[in-house]
């Protein structure tokens, strides 16, 4: 009855704690599926911390037996049993709670804190998971990933990553916008910290557009044809020509990128305020004067003007919204188009393994610190058992033992019993 019960105790500790973690990670695993193993590195500790508890329930238990009778050794099996449920389950999270805040705020340069997943690593995880869906659904759009009736975009989504023209796609083009774009903005001064916030103004946008970077042009990034920068060329004639792939051409370009690039999003300027101090009616007076087509013509030369590698050598569309009596200034930059979010996105992307591994780590430490008590008061009631079945009552004298120079006690023997024990201690010590 007594190895039922110790059976029962043991299924409820660390192999319920087991399965909960399993549960309480289904979103994880759904989201970050298509990573491999990065998404179950949670449960590979929690499961690893169960077959090291397995095996010290199991030695500490025919320890015990085998020193039935042996009170102070039973104890020590016993007391080895709780003491490791403790370090398994609350006493192994108390030291990563102490290292894993810095290392993860330095992994990501503060933009993944260790409290963000703490709070809510299943929201998270499905923010990672967007990530990528919507990185394939923008690279089936625009041709990078080719989709047909036989591969369709949704075919793409369910590959994921575990596709290799995904991760070949996601490697080469975020190594052009780290190289030819981020680190441009990084390299010869704080110019990216001047994008942050209120502090991009038009002078500054236009500075950060304009000023002149460094690209390396080994680093290519791979397009659709349709994607492709119109590149400028000779002819046999000698003239200067907008060259235009032809329809289903693979192109490997070199690619300049936009400070709007590293922020992925398109940017309003609202110029109501300054045009109304000029007393006119500007969406009024273009919408009477029929002038959209020629402003539209304009704006497009503009895009045109700053695509070219004279200037910024990259997209950079230029739109005005007169919508709802208002003038806004709107700056769409490429990066959409080409397939790629922002570039904290993108890095985020980059290393999407590695973060589905470590938001994986939360549902378990959450349950080692919440049932990690279940399993260290079964783990008491187990020693409790085993204490009651072999370490004899208290007053017993102790079998021999050989490591200790304790004195023998011979309370209540007679003179024959006193010298057999002390015989029988002295041969011992002996061997």
């Amino acid at each position: 009855m007594k190895n039922v019960l110790k059976t029962i105790l043991y299924i409820i500790g660390f192999p319920a704690l087991v399965a909960l973690v399993a549960y309480n990670s289904l979103i994880v695993y759904e989201e970050g599926g298509t990573y491999g193993f990065w998404p179950f590195v949670g449960l590979i500790i929690a499961g690893v911390c169960l077959i090291v508890y397995t095996i010290i329930f199991i030695v500490t238990g025919k320890n015990s037996k085998k020193n039935k009778g042996n009170r102070k050794k039973v104890m020590k099996s016993v007391a080895t049993l709780v003491v490791m449920s403790f370090v398994l389950t609350s006493g192994i999270w108390l030291v990563v709670d102490i290292v894993l805040p810095d290392i993860l705020k330095d992994a990501t340069d503060g933009t993944r804190l260790f409290h963000q997943l703490q709070d809510d690593y299943d929201a998270q995880a499905e923010v990672h998971g967007d990530l990528l869906e919507n990185y394939i659904r923008m690279n089936c759009a625009n041709g990078n990933l080719p989709c047909s009736d036989d591969f369709t975009e949704d075919d793409w989504v369910e590959a994921g990553y575990s596709s290799p023209e995904v991760q070949e796609l996601l490697t080469q083009n975020f190594k052009s916008m780290d190289v030819n774009g981020y680190k441009t903005f990084t390299s010869n001064g704080p110019w990216l910290n001047m994008a942050n916030d209120s502090r991009l103004t038009i002078p500054v946008l236009v500075h950060l557009v304009l000023n002149e970077r460094e690209v390396n042009e080994e680093v290519t990034y791979y397009l659709s044809c349709t994607m492709e920068p119109k590149t400028l060329v000779t002819d046999k004639d000698g003239d200067n020509v907008y060259k235009k792939p032809v329809a289903n051409e693979e192109v490997e370009t070199v690619l300049h990128w936009t400070i709007l690039d590293m922020q992925g999003t398109s940017m309003n300027i609202d110029l109501t305020g300054a045009v109304s101090g000029l007393g006119i009616d500007i969406p009024g007076l273009i919408e009477s004067l029929g002038l959209g087509k020629y402003l539209d013509g304009i704006l497009g030369t503009v895009n045109e003007a700053i695509a070219d590698p004279a200037l910024a050598g990259a997209e950079l569309y230029i739109g005005l919204d007169l919508r709802n009596d208002k003038v806004q200034l709107m700056l769409t930059p490429a990066a959409e188009s080409r397939g790629m979010h922002g570039y904290q996105n993108s890095a985020w992307l980059n290393s999407n393994n590695l973060l589905f591994a470590v938001i994986s780590i939360f549902p378990a430490r959450q349950w080692l610190y919440i049932w990690g008590a279940v399993v260290i008061f079964s783990s008491v009631a187990v020693a409790a058992l085993r204490v009651k079945q072999y370490g004899g009552k208290k007053e017993e004298l102790a079998d021999i033992d050989d490591d200790e120079d304790e004195p023998i006690d011979t309370k209540g023997m007679n003179n024959y019993e006193r010298t057999v024990v002390s015989a029988l201690h002295a041969r011992n010590k002996m061997k």
